[in-house]
C-alpha cells in the first residue's frame, strides 16, 4: 500500500470505537467477578480463567482484536507517530458509553479533562501528519533496544501497579499495558518497513521482534485485565491512548527516524500538547465520579478508596 494518512486516520477511528467498546464490556466483566474489588488488590489467575468464560469479555475481545487489525491495515498507510495518536478518540468514547450505562450526565470536572486531553492530542496529530516523513530510516540493531528500554519502564509500572498507592494502580497498571501497545505499533511498523526492503531469509533480530509482539501482547492483556480489576474502564482506556501513543511517537522519532522533518520549535510544541494530553488523564483519575475516597478503614490500608458500583448497562444480566 502507498501512503495515505487520511484514510489511516479514518482506519484508527473506527478502531478506537471498537477499542472503546471492548474496555466496556470486558471491565464489566471483571468487576462483575470481582464484585467490586475495594481493596484495589490484584486479580489472581483463577479469577481471570473464570472472568474468561463470560460472554461479555469474549465480546470485548473480539472487538479489542477488529481495533487491532484496523491499526495494522493503518500502518501500511502512514507513519506510527500519526497513526497511533488518533487512537485518543477511545477516550471519549468510553466517557460517552461510561455515561449511557450509569444514565447519568458526564460530571463537569470530567468533561474538562476528556476537552483538554481530545483537544491536545487532536492537535498534536495534525502536527506529526503536516511534518511526517514518506519512509522510515529502520535500523533493527536499534529497534531491538529501543524494545528493551520500553520494557524495563513497563516492568516499573507493574510494579507500581501492585504496590503503589491504592487510588493510582489502575493508572499504574494500564499505564504498563499502554506501553506495551504503544511498542506493539512501533514494532509492527518496523516489520511493515523491513519488509519492503529485504528479500527473504530475514535477518535474526527480526525474530527477536516478532517475539517481542507476541509475547508483548499477552503481558499487555494481562496487564490491562488488572486495570479494569482495579479502576474504571474509562481511566484504563484514557490512559492506554496517551501514554501508548507517546511511546510509539517517540519510538518513531528517535528509533524510526521519523522526526527528521521535526524542528526544535515543532518539537516543543509537540512537547507542551503530549503534556496537556497527559494532564487530562490524570485529572480523570483524580476526578471521576466512580470513586468516593473515604478515611480507611480496619481492614484496608491507609489510602484505599472505596468503589461505588457502576450501574450496570442495559443487557448486562446476560450469562457469563
Amino acid at each position: 500500500m502507498s501512503q495515505n494518512i487520511p484514510l489511516a486516520v479514518s482506519l484508527v477511528i473506527v478502531g478506537s470505537f471498537c477499542f472503546a467498546l471492548s474496555a466496556h464490556f470486558q471491565h464489566h466483566a471483571v468487576d462483575r467477578h470481582l464484585e467490586g474489588n475495594a481493596a484495589k488488590q490484584r486479580m489472581s489467575v483463577a479469577a481471570f480463567l473464570q472472568t474468561v468464560r463470560s460472554k461479555r469479555w469474549l465480546l470485548g475481545l473480539l472487538l479489542l482484536g477488529a481495533s487491532f487489525l484496523l491499526q495494522v491495515a493503518a500502518l501500511f498507510m502512514a507513519p506510527v507517530s500519526v497513526v497511533q495518536p488518533v487512537g485518543l478518540l477511545a477516550f471519549p468514547w468510553s466517557i460517552l458509553l461510561a455515561a449511557w450505562a450509569s444514565k447519568t450526565p458526564v460530571p463537569p470536572s470530567v468533561q474538562l479533562a476528556v476537552g483538554a486531553t481530545v483537544a491536545a492530542t487532536l492537535a498534536f496529530t495534525v502536527v506529526t501528519s503536516v511534518h511526517a516523513v514518506d519512509s522510515s530510516d529502520l535500523i533493527m540493531r536499534r529497534v531491538v533496544i529501543g524494545a528493551l528500554v520500553v520494557y524495563g519502564i513497563a516492568a516499573a509500572f507493574s510494579f507500581l501497579g501492585s504496590h503503589g498507592p491504592y487510588s493510582w494502580r489502575s493508572l499504574f497498571w494500564s499505564s504498563g499495558g499502554a506501553l506495551f501497545y504503544g511498542l506493539e505499533a512501533a514494532l509492527v511498523k518496523s516489520l511493515i518497513e523491513y519488509a519492503r526492503t529485504h528479500a527473504w531469509p530475514y535477518h535474526p533480530e527480526v525474530y527477536f521482534i516478532v517475539a517481542g509482539l507476541i509475547g508483548g501482547a499477552l503481558v499487555a492483556g494481562w496487564l490491562i485485565q488488572q486495570g479494569y480489576a482495579t479502576g474504571a474502564p474509562e481511566i484504563v482506556v484514557g490512559s492506554m491512548t496517551v501514554t501508548s501513543p507517546v511511546v510509539a511517537v517517540a519510538f518513531g522519532f528517535l528509533v524510526l527516524g521519523e522526526g527528521a522533518r521535526i524542528t526544535f520549535p515543532i518539537a516543543v510544541l509537540m512537547i507542551a500538547l503530549g503534556a496537556v494530553a497527559i494532564s487530562g488523564v490524570v485529572a480523570l483519575t483524580r476526578f471521576h465520579p466512580t470513586y468516593v475516597h473515604t478515611a480507611p478503614v480496619a481492614d484496608e490500608a491507609p489510602g484505599a478508596a472505596v468503589i461505588v458500583p457502576d450501574a450496570q448497562a442495559p443487557g448486562s444480566d446476560d450469562v457469563s
